[in-house]
């Protein structure tokens, strides 16, 4: 895999949190609120699925769908609004720590690639 190629998030989903900001009369600066929305969203899923050992949560995964799209959905809308506040593009952010993650957590990707893990 090469992790020097870009990835295409959906760039245009800060633009449109830019434009729901605006029509809502928000103003874009970051608070500590949006920190625990954040926290909260990811909280709400781990409920359903902590202390629950790997097929249960294969299971409730399946069964509770729904739960999870909202939340990830929730998380997208939440990370994009942030994003915007902090003044950070998700697409150069994500990129900018892409390889640093991969060569942490998987160096054998980038042997294939001839790339250093250091």
């Amino acid at each position: 895999m090469d992790t020097k190629k870009r990835t295409k998030l959906i760039k245009d989903a800060q633009k449109v949190l830019k434009e729901f900001a605006r029509l809502n009369n928000a103003t874009d600066f970051p608070s500590v609120d949006k920190f625990d929305h954040l926290h909260e969203e990811l909280i709400e899923m781990s409920r359903h699925l902590r202390y629950k050992d790997e097929d249960e949560r294969r299971k409730i995964i399946v069964e509770k769908k729904e739960v999870f799209i909202d939340g990830v959905g929730d998380l997208f809308f939440g990370l994009c609004r942030l994003a915007n506040q902090l003044n950070v593009d998700i697409e150069d952010a994500f990129n900018e720590v892409k390889t640093n993650i991969f060569s942490r957590y998987n160096p054998k990707a980038l042997k294939k690639t001839g790339k250093s893990a250091a």
